[in-house]
Order: C-alpha cells, then sequence, then structure tokens
C-alpha cells in the first residue's frame, strides 16, 4: 500500500516520494488516518477497507466543487487509490489550530458568501453524500419541505428505527415537520452540510474548511449545526446578515433543522442526543 501511495504522490509532485516518517493521527470515527512526510512535503492519508474508495471519491468531489467556488478555503486533494485490499485519499496536511474569536466575521462573510453564489433553483445534489459515516440521500425536489421532512428527518428515523431506537410514528413525525416548513420556500444555498467547530480550523492567517457533507438546501442548516454546538458570537450573525440577511423566522426553524443532527447522533453516539431529540419532536408535534 504505501509503495502504491509513494507512487503516486510521485506522479503528483513531479518527483518520486520516499517515504521517511509516518505518524498515526488519532480521532477519527471510522477511517485510520495518518500524517507521511518525505522530509519536504507533509501528506494527509486516510485509509480504509476497499469498499471505502466511493465514499473518499465524494470527499474529494466535494472538496473540489468547495474550492473552484473561490469562496472558501479547503484541503487540496492529491489522489485516490486502492492497494491491497484497502483504498485511500490523499490530501494536504496543514496544521490545523481553532478559530479566533477575531475571525469568527471573517468565517461569516466567507460561509455568507457560499450561501449566495446562487447556480440552483432545486434542492438536493448530483449526487448522495455522507454525514460523518452516515450516507445522506440527495434526491432533487422542488418544494423544500418535502425534501427536508423525507430526505433527511424520515431518512434519520429510519436508521434510528434499525439501531433499536424508537420516537414515535415515522409518518406523524415527517408530516409535522413538513407542516411547520410547508409556507417556506427559501432560495436553495450550497451548503457546506457539516458546519460546526470539528470540521473547520485555521492554518497561518486562512481559514480552512473541510469534511463537508454538501448539497443544496436552506443555508440556515449550516448556521443551525454550528449553534447546536457553541453559540456562534454576535460578530459572526453582524458579519453574516451584512451580505446574506437572516430570515426572521429562523429561531422558530432552528431546532426543526438541528434536529436531523440529533438524530444522526442518537443512533452514532446514543447518550444525551436521543433525549434532545426526543425534546424536539415532543416540542413540534
Amino acid at each position: 500500500m504505501w509503495k502504491a501511495i509513494s507512487q503516486l504522490l510521485a506522479d503528483q509532485f513531479g518527483s518520486y516520494y520516499t517515504i521517511k516518517s509516518k505518524t498515526p493521527v488519532a480521532g477519527g470515527e471510522m477511517h485510520q488516518s495518518w500524517i507521511i512526510d518525505d522530509g519536504n512535503i507533509p501528506v494527509f492519508v486516510k485509509i480504509n477497507d476497499k469498499s471505502y474508495r466511493s465514499m473518499f471519491r465524494t470527499e474529494a468531489d466535494q472538496l473540489e466543487l468547495l474550492a473552484k467556488s473561490g469562496i472558501v478555503r479547503v484541503p487540496r486533494v492529491y489522489a485516490l487509490g486502492c492497494a491491497e485490499n484497502v483504498s485511500f485519499i490523499l490530501m494536504e496536511s496543514l496544521d490545523l489550530q481553532p478559530i479566533p474569536p477575531e475571525k469568527m466575521a471573517e468565517l461569516a462573510a466567507q460561509l455568507a458568501t457560499l450561501h449566495t453564489s446562487g447556480g440552483n433553483q432545486r434542492y438536493g445534489f448530483d449526487y448522495d453524500t455522507w454525514l460523518g459515516p452516515v450516507y445522506q440521500p440527495n434526491s432533487w425536489a422542488k418544494n423544500w419541505s418535502t425534501f427536508f421532512s423525507e430526505n433527511r428527518i424520515g431518512w434519520q428515523l429510519q436508521l434510528c428505527k434499525e439501531k433499536n431506537i424508537h420516537f414515535g410514528n415515522f409518518e406523524d413525525i415527517i408530516s409535522s415537520v413538513s407542516f411547520h416548513l410547508a409556507k417556506y420556500q427559501p432560495t436553495p444555498a450550497l451548503l457546506h452540510g457539516a458546519f460546526y467547530h470539528n470540521n473547520m480550523g485555521i492554518c497561518g492567517n486562512e481559514i480552512v474548511l473541510y469534511d463537508p457533507a454538501c448539497y443544496w438546501g436552506d443555508a440556515e442548516c449550516d448556521l443551525a449545526l454550528a449553534d447546536l454546538f457553541d453559540d456562534l458570537s454576535p460578530e459572526f450573525y453582524q458579519a453574516y446578515n451584512s451580505i446574506n440577511p437572516i430570515d426572521k423566522g429562523y429561531q422558530q426553524r432552528k431546532t426543526l433543522y438541528q434536529l436531523y443532527y440529533l438524530l444522526n447522533f442518537s443512533h452514532r453516539f446514543r447518550g444525551q442526543y436521543i433525549q434532545q431529540a426526543d425534546e424536539i419532536i415532543r416540542l413540534i408535534g
């Protein structure tokens, strides 16, 4: 495997890539991760079973899409490959640090600009993606309430059921979510899709986003996820609003959008996420 990786990097960089060090990186939920180095160019490597190649391909395509926007900085993808019954993705290795408070306005401006970049009139994506290790269906829809209630909430409820986590009648919950969004038809925005502190950082003076779960949807979904873990600062909202004013009904919709992520976390991590999801379902019922 490492020989194949060296060859791919040699093709990328135009000279032979001799791996002089391999350092495992802890913290991944499903992949093995390493930083390899030839003494000149460090490379971040994610490795999994050969069947995960399509997942790595999807990640690479999303990063390329975000990079082509010219709005946000993402890690460069060097190559994808398979060898010895494993698949891998080779990416730019960046020394990422938490984003400091004084950079939050800049982050907000980038996100708002991405959300207003336009280019689509429907909700969904050209291909299905992943939210963490969980498959995320993105079938196109003209109606936002239909897309979100079925492709997001309904899908996660089914995954919870498969893990023996039950929140009530599927159809009743889906109908309730659809009802609350029935009169709301936002302009489709290109979403990062997994926009929270674990998937962003700063390298030098540049903000970097990674591990996307892209689709075209309501811009407020990105804000809702970030707000689920850490309240976004007034400076963030001021900068965001100056480019893409937030609709006055956001506070009511925020809990609906957070429900999607809480259901996802419920069958991945259980614990408090099940209780939080159940509270929202009871609230909207």
